[in-house]
């Protein structure tokens, strides 16, 4: 009869298993390595990438401040990195009037003047280029939607409404900002300025008419009497 002879396992070498788990542990180690590059790879990359989003955002430096008067006239003051601007400028020809919407009750307000303020020297930590718009909103505006489509970071708009309030609304760069209401600050002029400038006029002159008017009658009756 045959004997049954056990196979021999494999752990019963010693040298065996030294070797294979010599070999095991040269592989984690290589793993955990891989890993640890891969993951040093994905934090380097994501760092770049915010660096390069704050970069860019700082190059901007985008600053809107939209100011209201009683009469419905407004200025508004659009401000960049004058280098960044002048770039930026030099791909969209034309008036600066045309690279920002005020869309107020379903219609546009167009800006009436546009003037460049370059940096002032007392800007000097961090001088801002300003574009200054002026023009009149409708007396009974109720909405407002805004645009500017020369930038792409996120920016602040500031609205300081005639009556006081003060609005600021973070607009997600190149896109229309949420619908500000701009209702209930304006008050109607009734007379023009040039109408309410002949009644001043006219109001100082009364008395001079009047003492000429008396006086020439005098002279007459002075004439007839003679």
């Amino acid at each position: 009869m045959a004997r049954m002879i056990a196979k021999v396992q494999a752990t019963c070498d010693p040298t065996g298993r030294t070797q294979r788990a010599q070999s095991a542990q040269k592989n984690n180690s290589s793993l955990r390595c891989s890993r640890s590059l891969r993951s040093s790879l994905a934090a380097g990359a994501a760092v770049l990438a915010l660096a390069a989003s704050v970069r860019a955002h700082d190059l901007e430096r985008t600053q809107v401040l939209l100011a209201f008067a009683r009469d419905g006239s407004f200025v508004l003051d659009v401000a960049n990195d004058p280098a960044w601007l002048k770039l930026r400028l030099e791909s969209f020809p034309g008036s600066f009037a045309d690279r920002v919407v005020l869309w107020v009750d379903g219609h546009e307000i167009r800006p009436t003047s546009v003037e460049y303020l370059p940096p002032a020297a007392t800007d000097a930590a961090a001088p801002l280029g300003r574009h200054r718009l002026r023009g009149r909103f409708p007396a009974d505006a109720h909405t407002l939607r805004w645009y500017y489509g020369l930038v792409i970071d996120p920016y602040p708009l500031t609205v300081r409404r005639a009556d006081g309030r003060v609005l600021v609304e973070e607009i997600s760069g190149d896109a229309w900002s949420r619908t500000i209401d701009v209702s209930g600050q304006f008050q109607r002029t009734w007379v023009s300025g040039t109408v309410a400038g002949f009644a001043v006029a006219a109001l100082l002159l009364t008395p001079l008419l009047i003492r000429v008017l008396f006086t020439t009658k005098d002279t007459k009756e002075e004439l007839c009497t003679s």
